[in-house]
């Protein structure tokens, strides 16, 4: 999963880029999975709370990691956008690669649905959406045999 976001990095927030840039993008995916939706009070550590604070962080992302967002946003808090956008699309291109598949092995397209809908918990009418609307991954899987 964490090839695939980071190919679609167009369509994630400025703020996650900058807290990939300083501790890299999948620390920085964590961070998101786990806390997407929150405001991360980021102390320094100099006390008891914040230490204790530090080492919940240190447990999604590492200590490393921790101390470098910390040292980063210098005491204050940080929000940890929730990335739909990106994770919405990342999950149907999942999808469309799963139904594909399973079509290839000779599943009927009406039983794949309704298995797809089920593990995604959506409706097999918006599975369908998703097939029918869901433009290919921009990243060619073959390459072009004519240039």
């Amino acid at each position: 999963m964490t090839t695939q976001i980071a190919q679609l990095q167009s369509l994630l927030p400025d703020s996650i880029h900058e807290v990939a840039a300083v501790i890299g993008m999948p620390a920085t995916l964590r961070l998101v999975e786990r806390f997407g939706g929150t405001t991360l009070p980021l102390p320094r550590g100099d006390n008891i709370i914040g230490r204790a604070s530090l080492a919940v962080l240190a447990k999604q992302i590492g200590d490393d990691d921790a101390q470098k967002l910390a040292h980063h946003c210098a005491g204050e808090p940080l929000y940890i956008p929730r990335c739909d956008v990106a994770l919405r699309r990342l999950r149907d291109l999942s999808i469309c690669d799963q139904f594909a598949g399973a079509v290839r092995t000779g599943k009927t397209a009406i039983k794949v649905v309704a298995e797809l809908a089920l593990a995604n918990k959506l409706t097999d009418r918006w599975i369908w959406k998703i097939v029918k609307e869901t433009p290919p991954d921009s990243s060619p899987t073959t390459p072009d045999l004519f240039h």
